[in-house]
């Protein structure tokens, strides 16, 4: 389950609150972030890593952290290690050079990536991803069929890779990714929002992104859609008719799209809805 939107709507809450909520309902659950600026350690307590962490309290949930420059320096000591003993000391650095650049370290993270939605072993009932904002994340749900096309027409790999990434044997395993993503027995796409024309707007954007890379199952998670409790509060109903104004101009694609509402904390006074507490009902 891959929650996904704009900065600020609130991602890793609602993430956050399903991995509890079904490790509450005894799965056994990993949750993951991609995103480097991810608040994961301070709202769950538990110091993230580039493997599974158990969360404190919270039976049957552990944490993992996709870190991209610990997964690329792992990548880049893998290739080397395999060089050793085969290769001269100006071999071996003329591929530390390569190792080097951004494509490295893109492909290291979305080796550990693939790992999750390919293996059979996992242990896991359930793998709920907690994103960085949307065009992050729908540059790492495409890569799977980037690359699988990549594969299917390249027979020696690139030199961001190393001469001996062994990425061709991988090709299966990105196959299998893409098949995990696509299959809507598997994989669903939360696309969360808030009651907000530009965040709705990004939301509807990404779902048609989506459905082209034939992700097609897809929900969405309206986050903090505000009510005023004291209806003489002026200030209170405007910013609660602002927000229906939004949810009722929702494009018809999102329309369509299962939903769940997910309002502001009941309050005695006033709050802006930004940093209103929210739950997560559904």
């Amino acid at each position: 389950m891959f929650f996904t939107g704009k900065g600020g709507v609130g991602k890793t809450s609602l993430s956050s609150a399903t991995a509890l909520a079904l490790a509450d309902a005894g799965r056994q659950v990993l949750l993951v972030s991609t995103d480097a600026a991810s608040n994961l350690d301070e709202m769950l307590g538990v110091e993230l890593r580039n493997s599974p962490v158990p969360v404190p309290g919270a039976t049957g949930l552990s944490v993992l952290n996709i870190d991209p420059d610990t997964a690329a320096e792992a990548y880049r000591q893998r290739v080397l290690a395999q060089m050793e003993g085969s290769a001269t000391a100006d071999e071996m650095s003329a591929v530390r050079e390569q190792l080097s650049g951004a494509c490295t370290t893109e492909i290291a993270s979305f080796d550990e990536f693939t790992a999750l939605l390919a293996d059979p072993a996992q242990p896991w009932d359930h793998i709920v991803f907690d994103t960085a904002p949307t065009g992050h994340t729908l540059r790492l749900l495409s890569l799977p069929k980037a690359w699988t096309g990549f594969l299917a027409g390249n027979d020696r790999g690139a030199s961001c890779l190393g001469p001996h990434s062994g990425l061709k044997m991988q090709e299966a395993r990105f196959q299998a990714a893409l098949a995990a993503l696509s299959d809507p027995a598997k994989s669903t796409i939360v696309l969360v929002t808030r009651p907000d024309r530009g965040a709705i707007g990004e939301a509807a954007r990404a779902s048609a992104d989506l459905h082209d890379l034939g992700l097609s199952n897809q929900r969405t998670a309206v986050n903090g859609v505000f009510h005023a409790t004291d209806r003489d509060d002026a200030i209170a109903c405007a910013i609660e008719a602002l927000g229906a104004q939004a949810l009722e101009a929702m494009p018809d694609t999102l329309q369509a799209l299962p939903r769940v509402d997910v309002r502001c904390a009941p309050s005695t006074r006033w709050d802006c809805p930004r940093f209103a507490p929210c739950c997560f009902r559904g």
